[in-house]
């Protein structure tokens, strides 16, 4: 949760740390995170399936520190998603 401090808007913030608890937890939902060589977090990003269209999976939240990173998660976080639609939440 240090690393989501460093990003979300309000660090600390006990509504976005129950917020990602419960968001991680979701049937059918992936999380994964991204580990330099010294064990620092420089990425993180969740996938959930949308409640709206079992066909549709969303990305997001998605945090990194570089596009290479971020690349990496994105494809680990569709890398199990068969023949359905894979998207990006940007809000």
């Amino acid at each position: 949760m240090s690393y989501d401090d460093k990003c979300f808007i309000r660090p600390g913030s006990a509504w976005r740390r129950e917020f990602i608890s419960r968001w991680r937890k979701v049937r059918g939902a992936r999380a994964v995170m991204a580990v330099n060589q010294h064990g620092d977090v420089v990425g993180y990003g969740c996938r959930n399936p949308d409640v709206n269209n079992a066909q549709v999976h969303k990305i997001g939240p998605l945090y990194a520190d570089s596009y290479n990173i971020a690349y990496d998660l994105v494809h680990d976080l569709a890398r199990d998603v068969v023949q359905q639609t894979v998207t990006i939440c940007i809000q």
